[in-house]
């Protein structure tokens, strides 16, 4: 009897041990645009290699016409998680929902009992695997619901099966919450940085020759793209006015590269360099090249689409700026407002306004102690907003 005790002990022991030491098993759903200039890629590739930073077994699903090899190289992220490709179709509204789907069905019948949960973006999936299908998933939202998203959200947010729903801003949380999200079920999880990246001993001089950009000038960047409401033309205004310094605007797409190129050049403007889409490793260089960081957003500010999104946006400019330590300044719109605050780790101006833009740009390049104060300050914030972080918020670890 005693011998029976110490083997159904020790079989006990042996469960608890094998129980705390089991990896969470995670599967990422994803369906974004590859190899463009859009910020959706990078973010899922992003929440991938942390999540398997963090010790959980990742795999991603996701449409692709490139192969693994592409993409962990492209998006310069580690192997560290599976990745399983799906076909891939040009078209984002076909793409989407063939996608969710298909990866719905390909969890349910085929990976079986190997995985705990599954994190999404693509709402076609989560009303499948919610409704129909009894896979447990996270929701994480990243805009408002569009055309038809209304029916398939409201058929989830009740179920059992949507285990959790993240937002990447307090505002979009507002807006979901409005539309009858159980609180219960929220979590308000901002996008993040590769710290690493902005770690370069690289000297600012060497970094602006690598660049071919000039040593002895004073250079304000922007770092993005440029749809309308994005504050571009507000910063040519103030171009015009500070002609000793050199403003720098890296993305874009090629179009409205081409429109603001011909805006500048139409108002004789020097100093004022479109440089266009460059690789995202490349972005860190050309931050930390610069004097002052800037997000002139309009209350007009748009995504891809033209959606208007002052309320909502979660820019990965934002934490990379914050990164590279260099003062910000920015506009104050709300969503801007839930990370920077003013005169403490950033400089924020009225938006709408070049004047107010001006000041502000003006104030943080003749002060040399504000630069410094607020941009230590924005480096030390950083480590709320890594990547890492926000996977621990999400997935509640």
């Amino acid at each position: 009897m005693r011998l029976f005790k110490l083997i159904l002990f020790g079989i006990v022991i042996s469960e608890l041990i094998v129980s705390e030491n089991k990896k969470q098993r995670v599967i990422y759903v994803g369906s974004p645009e590859l190899f463009s200039k859009g910020a959706s890629a990078i973010h899922i590739m992003k929440m991938c290699q942390a999540m398997a930073r963090l010790g959980v077994e990742t795999e991603l699903i996701i449409p692709s016409n490139g192969g693994r090899a592409k993409l962990l190289e492209y998006y310069s992220v580690e192997s560290n998680f599976r990745i399983t490709e799906f076909p891939y179709f040009k078209n984002t509204s076909i793409r989407n929902i063939v996608h969710g789907i298909l990866a719905s069905l390909y969890i349910k019948f085929f990976r079986g009992g190997r995985y705990d949960l599954v994190l999404t973006r693509n709402i076609v999936f989560t009303y499948f695997a919610t409704k129909f299908l009894g896979i447990p998933t996270i929701y994480d939202a990243h805009h408002p619901l569009v055309k038809g998203g209304a029916t398939l959200f409201n058929s989830f947010k009740n179920s059992e099966n949507l285990i959790r729903f993240s937002t990447n801003s307090k505002g979009l949380s507002e807006n979901y919450l409005a539309q009858g999200l159980p609180e219960e079920k929220l979590v308000v999880a901002h996008n993040g940085v590769e710290l690493e990246r902005y770690m370069d001993s690289a000297s600012q001089k060497d970094i602006r020759k690598q660049l071919g950009l000039p040593l002895e000038k004073r250079i304000v960047s922007y770092a993005g793209n440029i749809y309308e409401g994005r504050g571009i033309k507000e910063l040519i205004a103030v171009a015009q006015r500070l002609d000793d310094t050199m403003f720098v605007i890296v993305g874009g797409l090629d179009e409205d590269v081409n429109r603001y190129k011909r805006i500048a050049e139409s108002k004789g403007l020097q100093n004022f360099n479109l440089v266009g889409f460059v690789p995202h490793t490349d972005v860190p260089l050309y931050l930390q090249a610069s004097d002052v960081l800037v997000m002139p957003y309009t209350t007009k500010m748009t995504i891809k689409g033209g959606t208007k999104a002052q309320d909502f946006t979660s820019p990965i400019k934002l934490f990379e700026y914050m990164a590279a330590a260099r003062p910000i300044v920015a506009t104050s719109i709300s969503s801007v407002k839930e990370v920077l605050e003013n005169s403490a780790n950033s400089v924020l101006v009225d938006p709408d306004s070049a004047d107010s833009l001006y000041e502000g740009i003006k104030k943080v390049l003749d002060d040399d102690g504000l630069a410094k104060k607020i941009s230590q300050k924005a480096r030390a914030d950083i480590k709320k907003y890594t990547w890492e972080e926000r996977v621990k918020k999400i997935l509640d670890i």
